[in-house]
């Protein structure tokens, strides 16, 4: 999957893992770095179930968008599409990593 990143630091973690441990501690960085991998690996966001870090659609104010574990309660969330738009999910092979956020 192609991964773009709404958030510098974010994109640079995924990128440099020195910095991501400087940034978001070792066991956080480690967790998340094997994320990205799932992401980049996964040819679409229907993939991502069968990866670990149960990976899940979002309902609500988050439609369109996928949250995987992180550290608890972290989620690392991404977008696959609009609120609004109906979704094939084994369609859609672009992601946009948003945030790293506790949203329970």
């Amino acid at each position: 999957m192609k991964i773009y990143f709404s958030d510098k630091n974010l994109e640079r973690c995924a990128e440099n893992e020195s910095f991501a441990v400087r940034t978001m501690g070792k066991d956080r960085s480690n967790l998340y770095l094997r994320r990205i991998r799932s992401l980049a690996a996964a040819e679409n966001f229907e993939q991502l179930k069968k990866y670990p870090g149960n990976f899940h659609e979002l309902t609500g104010n988050r439609k369109g968008q996928w949250a995987c574990s992180l550290d608890q309660p972290n989620r690392l969330i991404t977008k696959g599409a609009e609120p609004n738009e109906t979704v094939v999910w084994s369609n859609v092979s672009v992601a946009t990593v948003l945030e790293i956020v506790d949203y329970h």
